[in-house]
């Protein structure tokens, strides 16, 4: 009888807990390689020292994705997956400007460039994962 308890109660509790489950992004979103904090290098030149800011992916969501880049909240991101690369663009903005960021992801690291018309600046940068 004991036994019988058991296994009801845990037929029960098995489907509430399912069901507690965050079932609005799947197991592959969760699991995405973009989603984490990023250690970005904007070192304005091959030979500067390094110039260290954050790049944080919250949620990404299908082909999108949410979070900050150098302490900005992320506009308009997407992600292209039809390559053998996962490609990312995205903008920002700070007081006076718009930047527009792209990059991919290679080997666990990040490749990137930010575009600022109105400053005519461009430059590249690298991040790996925190």
């Amino acid at each position: 009888m004991k036994i019988k308890l058991i296994f009801i109660t845990l037929l029960l509790l098995v489907p509430i807990s399912i069901i507690a489950q965050d079932i609005t992004s799947s197991p592959s979103e969760q699991n995405d390689p973009l989603i984490g904090n990023w250690k970005i290098d904007l070192r304005p030149t091959a030979e500067s020292e390094g110039y260290f800011q954050s790049f944080d992916v919250k949620i990404v969501n299908g082909n999108t994705f949410t979070g900050t880049f150098y302490g900005s909240e992320i506009k308009n991101a997407l992600i292209n997956r039809n390559w053998a690369k996962i490609y990312f663009a995205f903008s920002t903005s700070d007081q006076s400007n718009e930047y527009y960021h792209s990059g991919y992801l290679e080997n666990g690291k990040l490749f990137g460039i930010t575009y600022c018309p109105n400053r005519e600046f461009t430059a590249p940068w690298t991040g790996v994962k925190e």
